[in-house]
């Protein structure tokens, strides 16, 4: 977001700023051609006021009203042109121009020229007038010619204080774009790393995960929307634990009676064993805690508790169990009840089976959680293994130390979005299970 904000920030700059510039020049440059007509249209006008003509006779003053068309270096001069010969020139002209090489308008006509062809950088304004003399009108063409210099400095000093000025303003609006785009992206950035952080299962609240901080109020309205999903998803949740607990422990009453009563026929005894298993297999995965986002748990914590009950349990073989972590502290999302059943489930088989050693390594990456637990016993046959990795395959019926606790692994393998891989080289060279919980 911050790489779009600075690309953002880079086009007005090299693309948009240069062309605004750019547009402000030519306004600029058209302003001051379009105040250079109406100055010489002016002076033409003069020009025509003051010219007289009495028997084919012209009659100018030597020095006209406009005292820049009297002076030698001005840069201004006035012709009067009758039939292709100069009749009248004011006497600031230094050069001599052919008449035929000026615009040739109609009578009545007016002709504004910037930079006419073969006379160099000059403006040229051209007026045809007609005026009447012995009983007929006679067209005279009057024409005012000013040279560019003047109007090159001013042009020239507009665009180098253009250019200086608007290397000033370009970093002032870049640095006002920035901070208002800052002062928008920043509060976006901080929810996006609020929502992961909540979503990682990192929360200032152990009881209760939910987005804190304040925001702009259109931000504000987000926040407040997702902190109410995760209270109602969480109530959701422990509604939906709390009805199957119910509805299994409202069926295991009436099932235990069932089976101590010594009236029930023997056929009719396994049929309700079956059923009284099938509640207790529903009952325990109900308790299974992640349907969403799940505060931090250290899961080596969990697995030094685990191993320590299983000391216990298994006191009689004296199981060599060794921890191999890169880390003395493992955080992950996941619900405490889910977590120790996770490891216990595992480690119980992994007791089970062993001879006499189990190794448990821990391998964290930036993808995946590994968690591996290698026991030196009998081993599962390969065909077995293939229908463990197959989802909702029950795992029950195997045979000893693989099964009975794999199945309530399996379901937490698949709530968790996790993967669940056994491998067994040989028969009788031990067996390996790992989870990779997703990070």
């Amino acid at each position: 977001m911050t790489a779009r904000t600075l690309l953002s920030i880079l086009f007005i700059s090299v693309c948009l700023l240069p062309i605004l510039a750019l547009t402000v020049a030519n306004a600029y440059q058209a302003s001051l051609l379009k105040a250079k007509q109406i100055e010489l249209e002016s002076m033409t006008y003069a020009l025509i006021a003051t010219f007289e003509m009495d028997d084919n006779q012209i009659n100018m003053p030597f020095n006209v009203f406009d005292d820049r068309l009297n002076m030698p270096q001005s840069g201004y001069q006035a012709l009067i042109v009758l039939n292709q010969t100069v009749v009248w020139q004011s006497t600031s002209s230094t050069t001599d121009i052919a008449p035929l090489a000026l615009p040739q308008p109609r009578s009545g006509q007016a002709l504004f020229v910037d930079q006419p062809k073969g006379l160099g950088d000059i403006f040229v304004y051209a007026f045809t007038a007609e005026f009447e003399s012995e009983n007929q009108y006679i067209p005279i063409k009057f024409y005012v010619i000013d040279n560019k210099d003047t109007y090159a400095k001013e042009l020239n000093t507009f665009n180098q204080s253009l250019l200086q000025n608007g290397l000033w303003v370009g970093v002032l609006i870049c640095a006002l774009l920035l901070i208002s785009l800052l002062s928008v992206v920043t509060p976006v950035k901080q929810l996006v790393q609020q929502i992961t952080q909540v979503a990682k299962g990192h929360t200032q609240t152990d009881e209760q995960l939910h987005i804190q901080g304040a925001y702009p109020k259109e931000l504000n309205a987000i926040k407040d929307s997702l902190n109410h999903l995760l209270i109602s998803e969480s109530q959701q949740r422990t509604r939906f634990k709390h009805a199957l607990q119910d509805l299994a422990h409202s069926l295991k009453t009436p099932l235990s009676v069932l089976q101590g009563d010594d009236n029930i026929p023997l056929a009719s005894k396994t049929p309700i064993q079956q059923i009284d298993q099938i509640i207790q297999r529903q009952l325990a995965r109900s308790v299974l805690g992640k349907a969403g986002w799940q505060a931090n748990t250290d899961l080596r914590v969990m697995i030094d508790k685990t191993v320590a009950s299983m000391h216990k349990i298994y006191h009689h073989k004296q199981l060599d169990i060794s921890i191999n972590a890169d880390n003395k502290g493992v955080l992950y999302p996941i619900d405490s009840a889910d977590g120790f059943s996770l490891l216990g489930n595992i480690l119980d088989n992994a007791c089970k089976a062993a001879h006499s050693r189990i190794q448990i390594d821990i391998v964290d990456t930036p993808q995946w959680l590994q968690i591996s637990v290698c026991d030196d016993g009998p081993g599962i046959p390969h065909q077995h293994q293939l229908d463990i990795l197959e989802r909702g395959t029950r795992l029950d019926s195997y045979t000893h130390g693989h099964g009975i606790g794999l199945a309530t692994v399996n379901d937490l393998v698949d709530l968790y979005s996790a993967k669940l891989l056994i491998h067994s080289p040989n028969k009788y060279q031990g067996t390996t299970i790992s989870v990779h919980l997703p990070r």
